[in-house]
């Protein structure tokens, strides 16, 4: 068939139900159908088979790390993909070749050969009906199929079991720290969240954990005897001291397999030297002995490394910290951050978290850091009614006020914050890109 427009591409994508934007997602093997993946991807002569895969799940830092793993290997010269989500402003953020996101052009080429390959799956009604995330997947492997991509990073979007990215036979494995979030999909505790995302890792193929709850790790260690997976656990390989943190970065020593002191890294926060770390010893598993990772590819590739929305300071007078904190662990970074760079410093919040999360654990964590809170929603997802986050926030000393539109309560507290004072944005990534849209476009700030 002849190629679509652009405009045509997208209205062929926004026919498939989006579960990222529902309140709960049908987490099981029929709403979301590796077999189904798999049909769709052999009419497309099975794109995923023409590269090397890392596959990363967890719970915290999979976006970050596959980042610094694509910039890293990116520097070795290989030919990389990456493969993330949500996006921030646009989908073309999730689907990336060298570092550069997939063109309108090559949006519209990819999907003209996805419509038939989706009628076929369509004909055989047993395999129900595709998702969008399935279709962006498809997308994504195709595109960097054609591109000649080498060594593909693919984040998994939920879980990891029924992911549609866990068709692929991952040359390594990458488990980020495990903690409580999707708990209504997931399960509610951490053997049982752990369990989901355990199962992308491959018999015989090496499976490289960062430092896990003793619950999660012990579910992430049976998996990995059961299909004779090398298990590689990140505190056992390194140490990475911190040796300097501001507002351009932070400089640390990476210790133990390597020996690497004076690493710099533009992402701020504990969380962000261990997945550095975890990255190093990601690409060396997988390149090993015959492609080795100089040493020069990793202080670039960490120095260089660009990933929007963790902990990202934008503006001045006042200061804008975006960060896609969202759980209570990574509220709890997030405010530890926050007291190290900002110190003294009153931070305004304007928040909106999604219904599914743990707004109590979230607050809890977060509250001691905040000056004051401007409650608000993302208009793309379900958001946390107003009454249950002011319920989270009881005893909360600073001022809490409630707007609806994302927009409008960036503004408000653009407008009430001194200059010395910082204002935070938080609590979803959805909420984040809707701020973006509007400082971006309407105050001329540079995200």
């Amino acid at each position: 068939m002849p190629t679509l427009t652009y405009e045509q591409a997208l209205a062929f994508l926004d026919r498939f139900t989006n579960y990222e934007r529902t309140l709960r997602y049908p987490y099981d093997g029929w709403a979301m159908n590796l077999a189904r993946v798999g049909r769709l991807l052999s009419v497309l002569d099975q794109p995923q088979q023409k590269f090397q895969v890392i596959h990363l799940a967890g719970t915290k830092g999979k976006g970050s790390t596959a980042a610094l793993i694509e910039s890293l290997l990116r520097r070795a010269g290989w030919r990389t993909g990456l493969y993330t989500s949500p996006h921030l402003l646009s989908f073309h953020e999730r689907i990336q070749v060298m570092g550069e996101r997939i063109s309108a052009e090559a949006v519209a080429r990819v999907t003209s050969r996805l419509i038939p390959a989706a009628g076929a799956v369509e004909r055989e009604s047993a395999l129900g009906e595709l998702t969008y995330f399935e279709i962006l997947t498809a997308l994504a492997l195709a595109h960097f199929a054609e591109s000649g991509v080498e060594a593909a990073v693919l984040e998994a979007g939920l879980g990891g079991r029924y992911d549609a990215t866990n068709i692929c036979d991952p040359a390594v494995a990458v488990v980020t720290p495990i903690s409580y979030d999707h708990m209504d999909i997931l399960g509610e505790t951490l053997a049982q969240i752990a369990g989901e995302k355990a199962m992308i890792i491959k018999p015989g193929r090496p499976a490289a954990v960062g430092p896990q709850p003793a619950e999660a790790f012990a579910v992430l260690t049976a998996r990995a005897q059961a299909v004779a997976a090398p298990l590689v656990r990140l505190e056992d390989h390194y140490r990475w001291p911190r040796r300097q943190e501001s507002l351009a970065g932070e400089v640390f020593d990476l210790v133990g397999d390597r020996r690497l002191p004076g690493l710099k890294l533009p992402l701020l926060g504990d969380h962000q030297l261990q997945n550095a770390a975890l990255a190093v010893l990601v690409c060396d598993l997988f390149a090993g002995r015959d492609r080795p990772i100089p040493e020069s590819a990793i202080r670039e590739g960490l120095a260089q490394v660009r990933w929007p929305a963790r902990f990202q300071v934008i503006g001045e007078k006042p200061t804008i910290v975006l960060d896609g904190a969202h759980n209570a662990d990574s509220a709890r970074g997030l405010a530890a951050t926050l007291k190290r760079i900002f110190p003294g410093q009153k931070v305004r919040a304007v928040i909106g978290l999604g219904a599914d999360k743990d707004v109590e654990g979230f607050f809890r964590e977060l509250k001691p850091a905040l000056f004051g809170v401007i409650l608000t929603r993302s208009q793309t997802m379900k958001a946390v009614p107003g009454e249950r986050l002011a319920a989270a926030l009881a005893g909360f000393a600073g001022r809490v006020e409630e707007v609806a539109r994302v927009e409008d309560a960036v503004q408000q507290a653009l407008a009430q914050a001194e200059a010395e004072e910082v204002v935070l944005i938080t609590g979803s990534f959805y909420v984040i890109g809707e701020a973006m849209s509007y400082l971006g476009l309407k105050r001329g700030v540079s995200v």
